[in-house]
């Protein structure tokens, strides 16, 4: 892909063809490799359709656990917030087609590119990390009125209003909510078995004492009163299936779903038409506070 930064094709290929053959012969190596791996994103190069928005941002960094952690502000300062948050291996400009409806709309725009992510540093990352840049936004900046997330992003504003950051209107848009969907979505990307899931359960329980379950969207949503919330997906999602949309919207019956058709995982960020209809549901949500 013209995209990707050169050597990543390359060792995405190498770890496919070595992963499961190390898998037969060592298994405990392979599965602390998986480890790793799962909290190790890619990185993309961003392509040139993103630059207008890059460049007439306005940027700073903060640190996030020693990583310097780049924020993109767009809009004017004083307006209500509304937050961006990429996905895994994602970008802050990724969700550009949203910037300019947003700041007609009256709202001061701000992304970032998540630690071990696009500008910022580190190599490993995880939700909790997401959570502490929203949670520099709001100490520092101000409430923040809307985010909108893309995947792995979407859980992250679950996480975060569930560690509470106060959110008012979530927009999670292609995002995995269905704890073993998301472990076959990682075995896929390295060619893994079965036993792969079992051993990852098992670490996640030995280092943070829960249940793989209890960090997914499904889990983290039973009990949270979210005001505006509205779930958007692709029926020809090939990387999260889009019965991880409707398995979160039966947990939260007051939620909005967004089912559009051919735009994939990330096609429907560049989407107009479904742009328009997320402008229209913020406009609708404001409107009724």
């Amino acid at each position: 892909m013209k995209n990707k930064i050169q050597k990543e094709p390359f060792l995405l290929k190498a770890i496919r063809w070595f992963y499961p053959k190390l898998e037969i012969i060592i298994p405990p190596l392979a599965h602390k490799i998986a480890w790793n791996l799962f909290f190790s994103p890619f990185r993309f190069k961003r392509p040139h359709r993103e630059n207008r928005v890059y460049t007439s941002a306005k940027t700073h960094s903060i640190n996030i656990n020693n990583k310097k952690v780049k924020l993109f502000e767009w809009g004017s300062k004083g307006n209500p917030i509304a937050v961006l948050i990429h996905g895994w291996s994602g970008r802050a400009t990724q969700l550009y087609k949203f910037i300019e409806p947003l700041i007609d709309s009256g709202y001061h725009v701000i992304g970032f590119d998540a630690p071990a992510h696009g500008d910022s540093e580190g190599k490993i990352t995880s939700i909790p990390e997401f959570y502490q840049v929203l949670y520099h936004i709001q100490e520092n900046i101000g409430k923040i009125t809307v985010g909108i997330g893309h995947s792995f992003g979407g859980v992250s504003l679950l996480y975060s209003k569930k560690e509470g950051i106060d959110l008012d209107t979530i927009i999670m848009i292609s995002s995995p909510t269905i704890g073993e969907d998301i472990l076959t979505g990682f075995r896929k990307k390295i060619n893994a078995s079965k036993k792969t899931s079992v051993a990852m359960r098992k670490m996640v329980k030995q280092n943070f004492n829960l249940d793989f379950e209890d960090i997914t969207a499904c889990e983290l949503i039973k009990n949270m009163p979210i005001k505006n919330h509205l779930i958007v997906h692709d029926y020809n999602d090939m990387e999260v299936p889009y019965q991880n949309a409707e398995a979160l919207q039966r947990l939260n019956t007051e939620a909005e779903i967004l089912l559009t058709k051919e735009l994939g995982h990330t096609r429907i960020l560049r989407d107009d038409a479904t742009v328009e209809a997320i402008i229209k549901f913020i406009a609708k949500s404001t409107n009724q506070a």
